[in-house]
């Protein structure tokens, strides 16, 4: 019994631990059928708070999240790798944010953390 609940205690740390650390990323195609090749992981994508000024195709919305001790700048790195791995080559309408968020042991404590959100509209140019 002692075992069992120690391993218990074990495996709820660590994904708790796990948990926090990774992130999310997510992506929503808005045109499922519409499929583009990723592109290399050196290809430049932009990233802009407005629109892209030129023609382009809506690939899908972004959305990438991590603990605050990341930074922007790093959101800002994942939200390129997601728009490489779609085909974008520009994200638009980027917006950044934050949210307190809770993390629970089971049984125990609620710990409170902030997490920084980045999400925008993936778009390949024409």
């Amino acid at each position: 019994m002692a075992g069992s609940r120690a391993a218990l205690l074990w495996v709820s740390g660590a994904l708790f631990l796990s948990g926090c650390a990774a992130g999310r990323n997510d992506v929503v195609l808005l045109n499922p059928g519409t499929r583009f090749e990723s592109r290399p992981s050196d290809a430049p994508v932009v990233l802009t708070v407005g629109d892209l000024g030129r023609p382009y195709q809506e690939i899908g919305v972004l959305h990438v999240s991590g603990m605050a001790r990341l930074g922007y700048d790093e959101l800002s790195e994942r939200l390129r790798n997601e728009a490489r791995r779609v085909g974008a080559d520009a994200v638009i309408f980027v917006r950044y944010g934050a949210e307190n968020a809770f993390s629970l042991i089971p049984f125990f404590i609620a710990i409170p953390y902030d997490v920084l959100t980045a999400e925008g509209l993936a778009v390949r140019s024409r």
